[in-house]
C-alpha cells in the first residue's frame, strides 16, 4: 500500500477513513491496496474516505476487490 490514511471511526457496516495528503499517494490513486488492505482487518465492512478536497466518497468492493468509486452521502456518520 502506497497511500497513508487514517481510521476515522468504524461503525457496524462501515470503516471510514481520511486521507492523510502527506505526500504519499493518495487513496483514491491507491484504491485496490486500500481496499484489500482494509478488508483483511474489517471483511466485508463498506469502506468511505474523505479525499484531499473534503468529500466522502465510497470504495466499492467485492471480497476486498476495488470495483468502483461511488459518491457517499449520510448526515447519520453510518
Amino acid at each position: 500500500m502506497k497511500s497513508s490514511f487514517t481510521i476515522s471511526h468504524i461503525t457496524l457496516e462501515t470503516v471510514f477513513i481520511i486521507d492523510n495528503d502527506d505526500g504519499h499517494m493518495s487513496v483514491t490513486n491507491d484504491a485496490e491496496a486500500v481496499v484489500r488492505h482494509l478488508n483483511s482487518i474489517y471483511p466485508n465492512k463498506r469502506i468511505v474516505y474523505k479525499d484531499t478536497e473534503g468529500e466522502w466518497t465510497e470504495l466499492l468492493h467485492i471480497n476486498g476487490r476495488f470495483t468502483a468509486y461511488k459518491f457517499y452521502r449520510d448526515n447519520s456518520g453510518n
